[in-house]
């Protein structure tokens, strides 16, 4: 299911370990994606790998910290 944005309470909410593949209705929603991911890093001390895929209007994220 394709989804607007990918927000900071999703990506608090994920476990260490977890990967989730979001699904965006928009190309330039995943560069966003990128961008709050980064500022949730920043902001809180986690650490993600973000790994977009802009043809399929997609990212992958991993919370690793």
């Amino acid at each position: 299911m394709r989804q607007e944005k990918v927000t900071r309470k999703e990506l608090r909410e994920m476990r260490v370990g977890q990967t989730r593949i979001f699904l965006l209705e928009d190309t330039k929603k995943v560069t966003s994606a990128r961008v709050t991911c980064r500022q949730v890093m920043l902001e809180e001390g986690t650490e993600f790998i973000m790994r977009p895929d802009y043809p399929q209007k997609a990212i992958s994220i991993t919370r690793i910290k």
